[in-house]
């Protein structure tokens, strides 16, 4: 056995990952049976009992072609308007290689002349006649083709993307190109045409440097070698192909067997299956549009694996190809990125070549590659698991096309999240947790929302998505206190629904972080007055650092961000966790004394076994900017019980005396308040005496 990379093979474009699989499985079912084929970083290894001049030898002079025809397509050489010139070569050529090609040309002009079609059948007669005869009468070779090209199911036949819409895309059909390139190789018309065809293979086969190739059509396969517009040098160019390149593209493709399976679960009848083909997802790749989603043909995920394997164990492979999310297959390109981080798939692969059929230059459609994902285990995507339904749902209804456009970016904003966390561009799930919180937001704006409000997160959110900063830690304590039912309109219940009456609870507006937590302590404020207000369930928040405050009264943090946190953390459920014990945090790190002395009281319990009364109008002074008026309350309201603070009238800024006010929304451990009535309270004089 000898190994031999091939360097002229390669995961991308599409085409040359076609040709290397179409190398193996020629010399896997026509040479060496033993034969394996890897992938290396500088190509795909083959190894094999052939040597790299066996291998020139093989395809130069006992390459028999497998039949590829598709006399169900105008333009393919069947019928009188066609091209047909490479067809009647093959049909008239005596070349031994060839039979298998002759036999089905025969077959189907036999076929087509019982059915009396002269010309491209009409759809009905297509796919009520001649489909079903052809895969009855063409032999087991051209079946091959023919099965990894159509599939014929109770709805009707069905088309992988892979070969385009029946071995077609739009006026280029597959199976006449690949005639007339097999005609350019196999049968040479003269000494000089010969010699091109042999350089032609081993550039195709090892990539070495070729010239003199001739204009022909790549189709889909391979976008940078199609030509048109700024396709080179000038305006224009031509489509410059090596004939080998397409002829082994093709024979790739083979390896693919659709399949008609039976979708119980749904009672539609037959669908097609196709290896690692799911529906698209317009996220994930720099040119990642809405648009991909709905003019496109699907999303097809191709495996790269580095031990070497059989050809028998590739076809195992390509014909129980799945992707599991859970205990249900992946169904688009977000679920099979989700698949591969939960090692959802075949084992022994060690990374996905992901390709999109978009529409580009023009109408056409190209196999276009939207980049690699290793398959690694990432736990932190089991996170997701508990919202699988839920997250079905909202693809299902959120981008539908009634609607709205703010909901389909949001949807979007959160699946690119999730390819991001899945393919290890970020390591934490906090943008995912922030972009479900978007989410929520959205669904919420609209009178009647098409989807359940997000369902509670598991507290291991918690420590997963934590990123060590200041707006983490302040959101995180900001959302232990139930501050969903303020963001946005949604009541705690098993599970959370949406409110369909106005009741007050929710005041969160489109003004900044401070404005919004300045209405919220007013809020909370009127309803501690009140008697009867339903309560959400209890828990402990988690304290608030001194130093973090101090970081926000100083403006001294990013607003937007932290909101943005605080939406996702939201959704988190904090009846069950337990807070980390407080941070002392150093001597230095103490808010203002303003927020000092309106803390203690707001809190009402400044000293252990000292309960403090409410103190009317306090918080709408200091909500209003008021700063003076209400630390001047405050004072009164601590030398009331007793307590003798170290300060009077205090001074700031509007911007910072609303900054401190707005402060008073984040809950403070008790540890934190011992700290501040050292710092604002005369010690008595037992405490001195202590």
């Amino acid at each position: 056995m000898s190994d031999i990379l091939l360097g002229g093979c390669s995961p991308e474009p599409l085409g040359s990952y076609l040709k290397a699989l179409g190398v193996l499985r020629l010399i896997g079912e026509q040479v060496d049976p033993e034969a394996r084929g890897a992938w290396r970083s500088d190509g795909f290894a083959l190894t094999s009992r052939l040597h790299a001049t066996d291998l020139l030898e093989f395809f130069t002079k006992e390459y028999a072609p497998t039949p590829v025809i598709a006399p169900w397509n105008g333009g393919s050489g069947f019928f009188a308007k066609d091209n047909h010139k490479a067809l009647d070569a093959i049909a008239g050529t005596t070349d031994a290689r060839l039979a298998p090609y002759r036999e089905a040309i025969e077959a189907a002009r036999s076929v087509l002349s019982r059915m009396e079609l002269t010309d491209k059948p009409d759809k009905d007669a297509k796919e009520r006649c001649l489909l079903p005869t052809l895969r009855a009468e063409l032999s087991d070779a051209a079946l091959n083709w023919i099965d990894a090209a159509v599939v014929l199911t109770s709805d009707g036949p069905k088309y992988p993307p892979l070969l385009g819409t029946g071995g077609n895309d739009g006026r280029l059909d597959f199976t006449n190109n690949q005639m007339q390139r097999l005609v350019d190789v196999l049968l040479p018309k003269s000494a000089k045409d010969k010699q091109f065809a042999e350089r032609a293979l081993e550039a195709s086969l090892f990539g070495t440097p070729q010239s003199g190739m001739k204009s022909s059509a790549v189709g889909q396969f391979n976008p940078a070698a199609a030509g048109g517009a700024n396709a080179g040098p000038g305006f224009s160019r031509d489509a410059l192909v090596n004939p080998w390149d397409y002829i082994f593209t093709i024979e790739g493709a083979l390896l693919f067997a659709s399949a008609a399976t039976k979708r119980l679960e749904s009672g539609t009848g037959s669908g097609m299956a196709f290896p690692f083909m799911v529906a698209a997802a317009g996220v994930g790749y720099a040119s990642a549009s809405a648009s991909d989603e709905g003019n496109s043909r699907n999303e097809l995920w191709l495996p790269l694996w580095e031990s070497p394997a059989t050809l028998r164990e590739l076809r195992m492979l390509f014909s129980e190809g799945r992707a599991k999310v859970g205990t249900r297959d992946a169904r688009t390109g977000v679920d099979f990125a989700r698949a591969i981080g939960s090692l959802g798939v075949d084992r022994g692969i060690n990374s996905f070549a992901r390709y999109g059929f978009h529409v580009r230059n023009g109408l056409a459609y190209m196999a276009t590659p939207l980049g690699r994902l290793a398959v690694h285990r990432r736990p932190k995507i089991d996170l997701l698991a508990p919202l699988d339904a839920w997250l079905v749902e909202l693809r299902r209804k959120g981008m539908g096309d009634k609607s709205p456009a703010s909901l389909q970016r949001a949807v979007r904003g959160l699946e690119s999240a999730i390819l991001d966390l899945c393919s290890g561009t970020n390591e934490l799930p906090l943008e995912v947790l922030a972009e479900l919180g978007e989410v929520e937001r959205v669904l919420s704006r609209s009178r009647e929302p098409l989807v359940a409000p997000v369902p509670a997160l598991d507290a291991a959110w918690l420590s997963a998505a934590d990123d060590g900063s200041v707006e983490f830690s302040l959101a995180r304590s900001l959302a232990s206190t139930g501050l969903r039912e303020r963001l946005v309109r949604v009541r705690w219940s098993a599970p959370w629904r949406w409110q369909e009456n106005d009741d007050g609870r929710t005041m969160w507006s489109d003004a900044g972080l401070v404005e919004n937590l300045l209405a919220v302590i007013e809020r909370e404020e009127i309803e501690s007055s009140r008697d009867g207000e339903p309560q959400a369930p209890t828990r402990r928040p988690f304290a608030a650092e001194l130093g973090a405050l101090q970081a926000f009264i100083d403006d001294r943090i990013d607003d937007a961000r932290l909101e943005r946190l605080l939406r996702g953390l939201a959704l988190v459920d904090f009846g069950h966790t337990v807070p980390p014990p407080e941070v002392y945090g150093r001597a230095g790190d103490m808010p203002s004394a303003a927020f000092g002395v309106l803390a203690l009281v707001y809190s009402r319990e400044p000293r252990p076994g000292v309960r403090l009364p409410r103190t009317a109008g306090m918080i709408p002074r200091a909500a209003s900017g008021d700063l003076v008026s209400a630390v001047a309350m405050a004072t009164r309201r601590l030398r009331g019980a007793g307590l003798e603070p170290r300060v009077e009238l205090l001074h700031e800024p509007r911007a910072r005396a609303l900054r401190t006010a707005a402060a008073l929304a984040f809950p403070l451990g008790s540890r934190a308040l011992s700290r501040l009535a050292q710092r604002i309270l005369v010690p008595t004089s037992k405490e001195q005496n202590a």
